[in-house]
């Protein structure tokens, strides 16, 4: 896994990010089509994981990037929404699942205010 540098995320990660989602929009559909509830509760756990996953990512590149404290709140939106989900996932409470998907959405429209708009 070679890298540019040393706070660079390998090419291999960003694949693994990428098959995670769409292994996740597989699970959500079939557990939506097929009336699946294990699989319904499997895309929930995978999309914690990523969201956990990414803003660990962000966290770790926050001073490469421009706009540090916008990749900040990024990271810490998008880990917060993935704990939110697994907590939803093991407690069922119907606020959690919400809070989850707006802590996300805020995490990603801050990833893309630091990326397009401030650049």
């Amino acid at each position: 896994m070679a890298t540019n540098g040393p706070d660079e995320v390998p090419a291999a990660i960003y694949r693994g990010i990428f098959f995670a989602v769409v292994f996740y929009f597989a699970l959500l559909i079939y557990g939506q089509v097929a009336g699946e509830p294990l699989a319904t509760y499997a895309a929930e756990f995978v999309f914690a994981v990523i969201a956990i996953g990414v803003g660990t990512i962000l966290f770790l590149q926050r001073e490469v990037r421009v706009a540090p404290q916008a990749i900040l709140g990024a990271a810490a939106c998008l880990v917060g929404g993935g704990v939110l989900q697994l907590t939803f996932l093991f407690t069922r409470v119907p606020s959690l699942d919400q809070a989850s998907s707006f802590a996300v959405f805020a995490g990603i429209g801050l990833y893309i205010y630091a990326v397009w708009i401030v650049d």
